[in-house]
């Protein structure tokens, strides 16, 4: 599939009109909405491919996103209900039990930014067996999420997101503070 291009500033310009738009319930299902695709489908080639080579299907894209979720949930320092919420909402869309409060805090400190670095890379890495719209709305969900409880986006936030655009393919800012002048 032909990849296409993505603007993280548009993506954020786009999450932050929907945000000042919409109830926070609203706002949690379209995170869960943009994420459902391209979640869908990377579960599906996990599977086939765990079948085709008789190994069991542990839930690694599950948890590649969960991991993810917990990273930007407290990235910013703070565990705002919005941001939980639109978390469980999507648990609930893939199948799985979400994380106490407690055990979402537990997973963000044993793991590093390493850790998170890995997770996001394999989806990235998954990025051409999806169709482009639904990698766009996979970014695009996370942009949200960075949104969704307190309306802005801190550093952490920003270079966690910065993770999904292809260096020299995809168009986002270098660093925290031109991404500031931008956005």
């Amino acid at each position: 599939m032909a990849k296409k291009r993505i603007n993280m500033i548009n993506l954020c310009n786009l999450a932050w009109d929907r945000r000042t738009k919409k109830t926070h319930k609203e706002y949690e299902d379209i995170i869960k909405n943009l994420l459902s695709h391209a979640y869908a489908t990377l579960t599906e080639e996990y599977s086939n491919y765990c079948k085709s080579k008789n190994y069991n299907d542990d839930g690694a894209i599950f948890k590649l996103f969960q991991m993810i979720f917990i990273f930007i949930i407290l990235s910013d320092g703070d565990f705002l209900q919005g941001e939980y919420d639109a978390y469980v909402k999507f648990c609930h869309m893939a199948g799985f039990k979400e994380l106490s409060v407690s055990e979402c805090k537990y997973v963000y400190e044993k793991h590093s930014t390493d850790d998170l670095a890995n997770s996001i890379r394999a989806i990235l890495d998954l990025r051409p067996l999806l169709d482009s719209g639904d990698y766009e709305a996979l970014v695009q969900g996370f942009c949200y999420l960075a949104l969704a409880g307190d309306k802005s986006m801190d550093e952490n936030e920003y270079y966690i997101l910065k993770c999904f655009f292809e260096e020299g393919f995809d168009e986002a800012p270098d660093s925290w503070q031109e991404f500031k002048r931008q956005w």
